[in-house]
């Protein structure tokens, strides 16, 4: 009876923004309280300590929302501006293509933003720029969100691992747990790009993409490999979305990708702009360069005293105050901040909801008893199910972190009880955490919010959720491959 309960409040979100599509502010507050009633009376917890960690929760949505407020006021500051339109133009002149496009913003830049900041931060950046160059926003949005869903387990300079592992470190190796998160993400990087496309796109994308896609996916899959096996986790991400931009911009160059006319964005060039393409840039520059400065120059525990997501959003307010000036529009800097602002009310009050109905679901035992279900009944097959609890971990939490650190040493002792590989399991998990940033509300309310979609989380979903299912067989069926078949003593 009691799994039944811990599935509900899941359920409820599912079915009020995905079935019913209503709004997820509304539908996130009923899941709330119900949650919070469940836990004190069904598991029996404290209504202190139900509150404690309702506190905590809602502390940690304000700094993801400090950081997606940040995003609003950069879109706000390239509209101003018009940088938006110089960048318009210059994307336009390099690839007219949206596929090309999608590719090279969403998944390879994306890889590079998701390894300097980690948090989900390269949707909320990067699908405002998508927008800007004429996507559709439900488009931008999922295209964001798919191509999210490698990179996060490297995230931050490789915290979700380096720390999200630190519990089962005296069990296995770090640097071993490093290289087969590896061997799963090099897997995924050759088919996250081609499933974004035909999921948004269907299948006719594909004809004439697959010289560009085997450019960029094998030599991106060949440097996550190689850094994470012989380097480590930390530059796992931020090497390979150079490598992916730099591969892209080279094949576009020389050989390009043949251009068709339903795939052809037809946003006109023929738009008014007095900025340089250097200034027009100029934001998304220094956000290149001062997050992996940050992040670098600065020891974990400063960075996270105040939260994450908080150092992250301190850099990109402080982007676009330096880019205000650098774009003459310096006066316009409190009114980009403040419009910025007022769009943020209904996503955050979603987002404090969902981030309690988590902590409130952990604290409650709520997830351990689904995920130690499924690990009873998988048996054999407990790798595969590996990857469905990270994914679980991570559409509740928010985060690859947060899923390695609640299923982590779990995935041990079942891997230890079972005689199978341990490393394999825990990465298997990792990996399907990483896919869980897919369909996560919390990023799918935050990259909406950025787009000023409302209530479409749904319709976000529906589109992620296919590319979610995709990926989920596919690694689960490598974690199988990996356990019995290619690495069944690797670490051992």
């Amino acid at each position: 009876m009691q799994l039944l309960l811990a599935t509900t409040p899941i359920l409820i979100v599912l079915i009020g923004i995905v079935v019913l599509k209503k709004p997820t502010w509304i539908v996130s507050l009923i899941a709330f309280a119900y949650t919070f009633i469940l836990a004190i009376t069904a598991f029996k917890k404290d209504v202190a300590e139900i509150g404690a960690t309702t506190q905590s929760a809602v502390i940690s949505a304000l700094q993801v929302g400090f950081l997606v407020w940040g995003a609003f006021a950069l879109l706000e500051l390239m509209t101003v501006s018009t940088g938006m339109n110089r960048i318009k133009i210059t994307v336009g002149t390099l690839t007219k293509d949206t596929r090309v496009q999608a590719v090279l913003i969403a998944f390879c830049l994306g890889t590079f933003i998701e390894g300097a900041t980690g948090n989900g931060a390269p949707a909320a950046i990067l699908a405002p720029f998508l927008l800007g160059l004429g996507f559709q926003p439900i488009l931008a949005a999922a295209a964001c969100l798919i191509c999210n869903g490698m990179s996060p387990c490297f995230g931050g300079a490789g915290v979700p691992t380096i720390a999200g592992m630190g519990g089962i470190t005296d069990k296995v190796e770090l640097s071993n747990l490093v290289a087969m998160t590896g061997r799963f993400l090099m897997i995924g990087i050759i088919f996250i790009p081609a499933v974004m496309l035909l999921v948004l796109f269907g299948k006719k994308s594909l004809k004439g993409m697959w010289g560009y896609l085997a450019a960029i996916c094998i030599t991106m899959s060949l440097s996550m490999f190689l850094v994470s096996n012989f380097i480590g986790a930390e530059l796992a991400d931020m090497v390979t979305g150079v490598v992916g931009v730099i591969v892209s911009v080279i094949y576009i160059k020389v050989i390009g990708v043949k251009d068709q006319e339903e795939y052809t964005n037809k946003t006109s060039l023929d738009i008014e702009t007095k900025v340089s393409t250097l200034k027009a840039f100029s934001p998304y520059i220094l956000l290149l360069i001062l997050l992996p400065a940050v992040r670098f120059s600065f020891p974990l525990s400063a960075l996270t005293k105040y939260g994450y997501a908080t150092w992250i959003a301190l850099v990109i307010h402080l982007v676009v105050f330096i880019s205000s000036l650098i774009l003459g529009c310096g006066k316009e800097f409190l009114k980009c901040e403040i419009n910025g602002l007022r769009k943020l009310i209904k996503p955050i009050i979603a987002l404090c909801a969902l981030f309690a109905l988590a902590n409130i679901t952990n604290t409650a035992g709520m997830m351990s008893l689904i995920a130690q279900s499924i690990a009873t009944v998988a048996g054999p097959i407990y790798p595969a199910a590996a990857v469905v609890i990270g994914a679980l971990g991570a559409f509740m939490t928010g985060s690859c972190l947060g899923s390695n650190r609640l299923f982590a040493p779990m995935h041990i002792e079942a891997a230890s009880s079972l005689g199978i590989n341990k490393v394999v399991s825990a990465t298997a998990s990792s990996a399907g955490a990483a896919l869980g940033n897919m369909i996560c509300p919390n990023n799918v309310i935050a990259v909406n919010a950025t787009l000023e979609l409302k209530n479409s989380e749904g319709v976000v979903m529906k589109r992620t959720v296919k590319a979610f299912v995709i990926m989920s067989i596919i690694y689960a069926g490598l974690a199988l491959l990996y356990t019995y078949v290619l690495f069944p003593g690797f670490g051992l």
